[in-house]
């Protein structure tokens, strides 16, 4: 199977072209930029660059791995809207992985007890956070932003220890204090290889759908008036 993983929900727009194997995906090939804005003009050019260097055609992709979120409104809708455009010309499934869930999949393999919790900034004082017992694979806290004043409650009953992986993990350790968690990494978005093992994983028959976490921060004017017919 070959698949094509996506991700333009953060800073960073990332394409890779990967192929199922034993141990985990085998990527044939990676193409990243970090470019903040302007997913939208980048990502096609990207994904033909990447199928160009694999010496692959669209024809060749069985299936389309694309992250959902949480992160940019405007990065999250190029992305998956791309990505069921393409699923819809080549008839083949794509599938939505959650950022959240792809930035904590190094922990879940490091570690076989305790809580892996992957939190962003989410600025507005707030993280998106996603947690999950990672004995049991039981998920304690579905993805979600919470407010940085309710963290230390949100986060008391988790299973102890507590492994934070993602760039809001220092906002966590300022609540619960550096004696009470072990910070694995502090990536802003998700590694495109562990994108394409989720999207090997996930289930082809539900498409992608964006996964925004929080009401978008754009707001009507107070002083514009809406015509109406």
């Amino acid at each position: 199977m070959l698949l094509l993983a996506i991700d333009t929900a953060g800073p960073v727009c990332a394409v890779a072209l990967a192929r199922a194997a034993d141990g985990g995906p085998e990527i044939l090939t990676r193409i990243e930029e970090r470019i903040g804005r302007g997913h939208a003009e980048r990502l096609m050019p990207m994904i033909e660059e990447a199928l160009t260097c694999a010496q692959k055609s669209f024809d060749d992709l069985d299936r389309i791995g694309v992250t959902i979120g949480p992160g940019s409104f405007t990065g999250v809708r190029v992305g998956v809207a791309a990505a069921r455009g393409l699923a819809l010309a080549l008839d083949i499934p794509a599938v939505g992985v959650g950022s959240l869930d792809a930035i904590m999949l190094p922990v879940t393999r490091a570690y076989d007890s305790g809580t892996v919790l992957a939190a962003l900034d989410a600025k507005r004082n707030e993280v998106y956070a996603l947690a999950q017992d990672l004995s049991s694979g039981a998920v304690s806290i579905e993805p979600t932003s919470i407010p940085i004043d309710d963290l230390a409650q949100r986060m008391n009953p988790l299973t102890r220890p507590l492994v934070l992986v993602g760039a809001g993990a220092t906002i966590v350790v300022d609540v619960l204090g550096a004696d009470k968690v072990t910070i694995f990494g502090e990536a802003d978005v998700p590694n495109i290889a562990d994108v394409a093992a989720l999207g090997f994983l996930a289930d082809p028959s539900f498409p992608p759908m964006p996964l925004y976490a929080r009401g978008a921060d754009a707001k009507p004017q107070a002083d514009k008036v809406l015509a109406r017919r």
